[in-house]
């Protein structure tokens, strides 16, 4: 009787020491992708990237003798959907994290479920402030927000352009709305507001109209807050007009398809980034970059690595990589503890993460690009608002 006893509370002990999702060969993940839809193109090529990292780390030994299994929800990127699947995850897959969510809305709708619940959520594909302001324990955010990108995007007008004459096109919405509320910010520093602000629906397709009240403000440089398809039709627009003012754009647009969508109109325009070019004059990004393809490619084989793809690989990188500082006991817990302690870190293709106590926007510092003969080109370093 005595020696059942005993059994049994070791039984228990091992039961209660034992971490969701987490197992002795292998610990079990989440995300939620638009695999369908008409954002399927980008939810697939997220996933490609965090298959194939994990696929590579898997296949050399796992973490501490434990793989990955990733298990990914088809959202549609449908906020609705979005946490319906991911309640699935957490209640009935038993997922020990979320990791690389797509689309500010579905992050949005489910981050205060998985705050709750205690459920790490690393990387989001949203550049929304709202998941790193006001800070929360289990939310560890990646992509540079909105809020910092406007205002670097000002910093960068007035002190390395040296506009004065700063006019603000934004789309009708909450991103929009956000990007133009930082740049605004940061020109009051400088005793500046913007000589024009326009807002649009960017499902209209005509914005001739709105063109003549910018041509009639005598600009000297334009910040679009907008995505690709509009965006680009704004530049055409503006260029139809005679308006040549340099344009600064979003990094949601720093993507090849902005470049053959909008051809020669294109031209000189400059966009943030956080992801270094990689670029024959910079051949550290260069050897990180080809390396991370040829991860990539061990899963599929002689396919192009796209935006999406590396944001789904960045994602993979920082998650494990807080695996192997929460150390070989994982708990949930121990993951926070362990990405608390990111400073300026860098992987492949990651470059200066850093998080703490009360601080979960990872990504403090971006650069600028330009489009130059049909490429981006850099044109500045690593900036931050303190620089």
């Amino acid at each position: 009787m005595k020696r059942l006893f005993i059994v049994v509370m070791v039984l228990l002990s091992i039961l209660t020491l034992a971490e969701v999702g987490v197992y002795k060969d292998k610990v079990v993940i989440g995300t939620f992708q638009a695999l369908s839809g008409p954002y399927a193109v980008i939810g697939q090529e997220m996933s490609k990237g965090m298959n194939a990292y994990f696929n590579w780390v898997n296949r050399n030994g796992g973490v501490y003798e434990r793989k990955i299994e990733l298990i990914i929800a088809d959202d549609q990127l449908n906020p609705s959907k979005t946490v319906v699947e991911v309640k699935r995850l957490v209640e009935s897959d038993k997922v020990f994290a979320i990791v690389g969510g797509l689309g500010s809305y579905g992050c949005l709708a489910v981050m205060d479920y998985l705050e709750q619940n205690r459920v790490p959520f690393v990387y989001q594909g949203a550049g929304t402030s709202l998941l790193v302001n006001p800070p929360k324990r289990y939310i560890f955010a990646v992509q540079p927000d909105y809020t910092f990108e406007g205002q670097l995007i000002a910093k960068f007008l007035v002190e390395n352009l040296n506009k004065k004459r700063i006019g603000i096109i934004y789309m009708s919405n909450d991103v929009g709305e956000e990007g133009r509320a930082a740049v605004k910010t940061r020109l009051e520093k400088y005793k500046m507001k913007p000589v024009i602000e326009v807002g649009y629906n960017p499902l209209e397709t005509d914005y001739s109209a709105l063109a003549i009240n910018v041509l009639n403000a005598n600009v000297d440089s334009i910040v679009i807050y907008g995505f690709i398809t509009d965006t680009v039709r704004w530049i055409k627009t503006l260029r139809d007009y005679g308006i040549s003012a340099p344009v600064v754009t979003t990094y949601a647009n720093a993507d090849p398809a902005f470049l053959t969508l909008g051809g020669k109109q294109v031209e000189g325009v400059y966009l943030t980034g956080w992801v270094p070019l990689a670029t024959p004059d910079r051949p550290e990004f260069l050897r990180d970059y080809q390396r991370a393809v040829a991860i990539f490619q061990e899963t599929y084989p002689n396919q192009p690595m796209s935006s999406y793809a590396v944001a789904g690989f960045i994602a993979a990188e920082v998650f494990v990589q807080g695996l192997l500082r929460a150390g070989a006991d994982l708990t949930r817990e121990g993951l926070v503890q362990a990405l608390e302690t990111f400073k300026n870190w860098d992987g492949i293709l990651t470059k200066d993460i850093t998080w703490g106590p009360n601080l979960r926007r990872g990504k403090s510092s971006m650069y600028f690009m330009k489009v130059e003969k049909g490429v981006f080109v850099s044109v500045t370093d690593l900036m931050t608002l303190q620089d």
